[in-house]
């Protein structure tokens, strides 16, 4: 119990300084033109797209490809990783509490202050795709949001997971999450069903994610997943455990890293 509250307090201390970051506050202004963008954009839509290929397309593009894994590995990089570049990890190792308690409050943190970013940007998302009616015949699902919801708190914690690693790990993070996100959530999850290569990213199982959740039809799918063109259901698999396993595994080696790694004091890059 006392390790939990341990936890608690890790991420409360955390959560008051990443609040206070302008990269972060930024994001919302991001978020709000997120909404306003979508509102924009279905005027110029073929009357092909329904509100929720509208919706879902925007925020899977916006969201889950873009900012999500960006912010939240930054985020957890400053979380993590700064107090090794401003020689402060000294006072929280001295304390005497275990350090995966100290990791897993500063993750909590810099996730939860994503996913309740986002989760405002997916809301303002669809919103602007609200104002459309006529691409909504049978009215707004509320399945959709909160498939959204789950479908972006799950990348939300995936990325925060393999980011707590690099942080952890190597001495320049940010360049490692670089190189994660641009082939995990952007090079990667692009290529054809056929290439096992995807089963290695966290975008491609959220993305069958939605596929099982929502109607599948040939237009969500080609705007969820441009270079498929013969998808069937029999490509959904098992994403939850897929999504797991790179969890896991990435959250794992993190707690292993930061439990038994000896930083050394040095200038901030």
């Amino acid at each position: 119990m006392r390790n939990l509250r341990a936890v608690f307090e890790v991420a409360r201390q955390t959560s008051r300084l990443l609040c206070m970051d302008r990269l972060y506050l930024l994001l919302w202004l991001l978020m709000v033109g997120g909404g306003v963008m979508v509102f924009l954009v279905g005027f110029r839509m073929t009357k092909l797209v329904d509100g929720t290929v509208l919706f879902a397309g925007s925020a899977w593009w916006m969201l889950g490809t873009v900012t999500i894994p960006w912010t939240t590995s930054y985020l957890c990089v400053q979380a993590v990783h700064g107090d090794v570049e401003d020689r402060t990890f000294q006072y929280l190792f001295v304390r005497p509490v275990p350090r995966w308690t100290v990791l897993l409050g500063k993750v909590l943190a810099a996730c939860f202050l994503s996913s309740i970013c986002h989760a405002f940007g997916a809301g303002m998302m669809l919103l602007g795709a609200s104002f459309h009616e006529d691409r909504w015949p049978n009215g707004i699902d509320p399945l959709l949001f909160a498939t959204m919801l789950a479908a972006l708190t799950m990348l939300v914690v995936g990325y925060g997971a393999i980011a707590s690693f690099f942080a952890a790990r190597f001495r320049r993070p940010l360049i490692w999450c670089a190189a994660f996100v641009i082939f995990g959530a952007m090079f990667l999850p692009m290529l054809p069903a056929k290439a096992g290569l995807r089963v290695a990213t966290l975008a491609d199982p959220v993305r069958r994610f939605l596929f099982d959740r929502l109607d599948p039809n040939p237009r969500f799918v080609e705007v969820l997943w441009p270079s498929e063109r013969g998808f069937t259901e029999d490509l959904i698999g098992e994403p939850l455990w897929n999504v797991a396993i790179v969890i896991g595994i990435g959250l794992g080696l993190a707690l292993l890293s930061y439990s038994r790694a000896e930083y050394d004091s040095r200038e901030r890059e």
